[in-house]
């Protein structure tokens, strides 16, 4: 693999500088405004054995069942 030329060193530096500022800047915003979704979000899908009858469960999801 050949070195980069200056002038690709340049651009990267320029691409990379960019990059850090809008992750900044994202960040910033989501301390602001954190979305609903943040922190643990539960999916249950629609086969899960957590909808099926009691005894039908392939899991338990108390000591009960």
């Amino acid at each position: 693999m050949s070195e980069l030329t200056k002038e690709q060193q340049e651009e990267l530096a320029k691409l990379q500088k960019e990059m850090i500022e809008e992750a900044k800047k994202v960040l910033e915003d989501f301390k602001n405004n954190p979305s609903e979704d943040s922190g643990s979000v539960v999916v249950v899908h629609e086969n899960s054995p957590f909808l099926k009858e009691k005894h039908e469960r392939l899991i338990k999801i108390d000591k009960k069942a």
